[in-house]
């Protein structure tokens, strides 16, 4: 299969059962609300060929960044050069002026990145499950006279400007705060609450706000580095699914204070 027989295409909302049906094919999750969140606030790409979707790749554009995400390719089409046509393809028309792009790298896809230009700048470590702690009740649910403050202290810790990020969970999910952080949570399927961003001042904070968010919830993921928030979380019931590198292009470094940014919203958000 040569790429004169496979399409380049910007995916849309009739794409989401499509792109849900790749990702489950490839034991990823089948996720069709993060795939429409990500396609409102991004650029979606999808390779086509005869039989269907061959493989999809989005950048989500700051002015600050682009944050590159769901690389995935039908198993049927896998090593014919799929995914690195679709990283290079985003990276030559989805990068802003500053020449910066992000991405977090499976093991299985870091060589590519690799020779893309990307380096590693630290890892996540995914974890899920049922959480088994009670509450900390050190934090309290943010309204919308909270907003100028998170994003705020967000553009602060992470670099990056992203306003519509806090407004989209404020609407669709939760935003809880305490004096010395604040988290956000969401329904990213049926039973599954994925929490982050997690902004705190320290790992002991970060471990509140997770218990506060994940307290009660019958499943929760969240992806965390500090090792005291690694070793809490697994205390508390949930698993490790396995660590992401976090890899950046044109940069030596990710921007903003990141010794304060405990996790991501989505991996594919930075």
């Amino acid at each position: 299969m040569g790429d004169l027989m496979v399409e380049l295409r910007r995916l849309t909302n009739d794409d989401l059962v499509a792109c849900s049906d790749l990702a489950e094919s490839r034991s990823w999750p089948r996720e069709e609300s993060k795939w429409e969140f990500l396609l409102a606030h991004g650029e979606g790409w999808g390779l086509f060929d005869d039989d269907g979707l061959v493989g999809t790749t989005i950048v989500t554009r700051y002015p600050e960044l682009a944050s590159i995400s769901m690389v995935l390719v039908a198993e049927r089409a896998a090593r014919q050069g799929h995914a690195r046509r679709l990283v290079s393809h985003v990276l030559d028309t989805g990068v802003p002026d500053t020449g910066v792009s992000t991405l977090f790298a499976t093991k299985m896809g870091r060589p590519l990145y690799e020779q893309l230009g990307f380096h590693a700048v630290g890892f996540t470590d995914i974890h899920a499950g049922e959480f088994t702690g009670p509450a900390a009740d050190i934090s309290h649910i943010a309204t919308a006279d909270d907003l100028d403050e998170i994003v705020a202290l967000d553009t602060k810790v992470t670099g990056i400007t992203r306003p519509y990020l806090w407004e989209s969970l404020l609407r669709m999910g939760t935003i809880r705060m305490s004096d010395h952080g604040v988290a956000g949570s969401w329904q990213v399927r049926e039973a599954r609450m994925l929490i982050g961003p997690i902004i705190a001042d320290t790992p002991a904070d970060t471990c509140a706000l997770i218990a506060d968010c994940a307290a009660g919830n019958p499943s929760v993921r969240v992806d965390v580095h500090d090792p005291e928030v690694i070793a809490f979380v697994r205390e508390h019931g949930l698993e490790s699914w396995g660590e992401a590198t976090w890899m950046v292009r044109g940069a030596d470094t990710l921007p903003g204070d990141r010794t304060r940014y405990r996790a991501p919203l989505l991996q594919a958000l930075g």
